[in-house]
């Protein structure tokens, strides 16, 4: 099969916030192939079940291999009937009419133009989701090594933006690791069911195939790859749908992970930056800007959109929509290709990221230690009584940020002035424990390791 004009390519603005090397996905081409697929293996498996002559499936399959579509006819055929199907079907009418007519009558023969798109749909999906999957991968196994390396590296923790306590940053890539797995789980489990065969007929009761229907579809299901769902869905869209916002779920995480690192790569934070690729402004040469989170940002914007105008188009009336369906097919591809490419982006983020362990902790420096302030109340509670303990706290820590002085010190000072030299020894001792950055990111260590362990016990693969 030759496609006639080369795949419509995607827009200069989408090509520029894709990451090079991306896949291409449902294209021109890929369409005419996923169809021409469907009708050839339909003939084949029909001829299989004895529903058709053998000779008839082979002039079928020719045909589909050889029928050259042309995109602007194809076009024009689905613009004037309002079916898409038609501008395929009717080439290959014309094929057989002109190199084997006895096959005609078998061209199509018990299908219907939605089963012929949804199928080919079902199959460009299954390639995407390979695509997608694999970046998943690549990105899941950059974010577990950091993990790993980073398990006990002491970080900011922020709470609305503003500095909270400590946690480490090994964590903070478990974490995003753990949302990573699991979507790959989910859309690996709901492709299961999702990308199946359609074959329903012209009202969705396989009346023309009669008993033979499921043995038909079960062989087309075998000679494309895909599932034998039983049923047709034409207008029952829900186990089609619920793939495709797994897919907007995970577009959601990897908007969370791309917000986070260009936030810790802004130049007054400086915690992470990429890898360095040469000059990424025209008017200041200076700058490190986080270009892969920024497409991965730009990416996943429209995502929620897409993912609400899918759900809008479910109520699909009776046996065949009235426009919902053909809305859905509009706004199906561009979803995948957006959280493709923004999982693309952050696993070349993570695979070239710098992370500079001194700055997280001059931040933690910096703030005079009066993010270990919980843990200083506890620390005095022994000594001084809790609600002492926290009013002294509450009233000392702004006055180490304004003095640059570490609370631990006037906390210690304010022990000896109100309860004694002895008493300020054993607070000097316990709230030096309370404010080892070492000791503080122990717990977030621990979290880290045992999400690392998760991962050990329900692997990526």
């Amino acid at each position: 099969m030759t496609a006639g004009q080369p795949a419509m390519m995607a827009s200069l603005i989408d090509e520029s916030l894709t990451p090079n090397g991306g896949a291409a996905l449902f294209t021109d081409t890929q369409w005419f192939d996923a169809l021409l697929r469907f009708e050839s293996g339909l003939a084949n498996a029909q001829a299989a079940c004895g529903l058709i002559p053998l000779s008839a499936a082979a002039a079928i399959s020719h045909a589909c291999a050889n029928v050259e579509l042309e995109r602007s006819a194809f076009i024009e055929r689905a613009q004037r009937t309002g079916a898409l199907g038609i501008g395929l079907v009717d080439p290959l009418r014309t094929f057989l009419a002109q190199h084997a007519k006895d096959a005609l009558p078998y061209l199509h023969w018990g299908t219907t133009t939605q089963d012929a798109v949804d199928t080919a749909h079902a199959l460009l999906t299954k390639m995407a989701l390979a695509a997608l999957l694999q970046e998943l991968t690549g990105l899941h196994t950059a974010l577990c090594t950091l993990a790993r390396t980073h398990a006990h590296t002491p970080i900011l923790a922020r709470s609305l933006l503003q500095p909270a306590q400590v946690t480490s940053f090994g964590l903070k890539c478990a974490q995003s690791a753990g949302a990573i797995q699991r979507s790959i789980k989910q859309l690996r489990a709901l492709s299961e069911h999702a990308l199946c065969v359609q074959l329903g007929g012209a009202v969705g009761n396989r009346a023309t195939l009669g008993e033979q229907g499921q043995r038909v579809e079960r062989a087309l299901a075998a000679e494309l790859g895909l599932t034998a769902c039983g049923h047709s869905w034409h207008t029952q869209r829900d186990t089609w749908m619920r793939l495709a916002m797994e897919a907007a779920v995970c577009a959601g995480s990897l908007a969370k992970l791309a917000k986070d690192w260009s936030l810790m790569s802004q130049f007054e934070v400086g915690e992470l930056t990429e890898a360095p690729r040469g000059r990424t402004s025209s008017a200041m040469p200076h700058k490190r800007n986080a270009v892969y989170c920024m497409q991965a940002v730009a990416q996943t914007q429209p995502v929620p959109g897409l993912a609400a105008n899918l759900l809008s188009a479910m109520p699909q009336a009776h046996e065949r929509a009235m426009g919902e369906w053909q809305a859905e097919l509009s706004t199906w591809a561009p979803l995948w290709r957006h959280v493709y490419a923004a999982a693309a982006a952050l696993r070349h983020s993570a695979e070239g990221l710098q992370v500079h362990t001194s700055r997280m902790q001059a931040h933690i420096d910096a703030l005079y230690e009066v993010v270990f302030s919980e843990g200083c109340s506890d620390a005095l509670a022994a000594i001084t009584g809790s609600d002492a303990a926290q009013q002294a706290v509450e009233r000392l820590a702004p006055q180490a940020l304004n003095e640059h002085l570490p609370l631990s010190t006037l906390l210690v000072n304010w022990v000896q002035s109100h309860h004694g030299a002895e008493q300020a020894q054993a607070a000097a001792q316990a709230l030096a424990m309370a404010t080892d950055p070492a000791r503080a990111v122990q717990a977030s260590a621990a979290c880290c390791v045992a999400l690392l362990t998760d991962d050990l016990v329900y692997p990526v693969k």
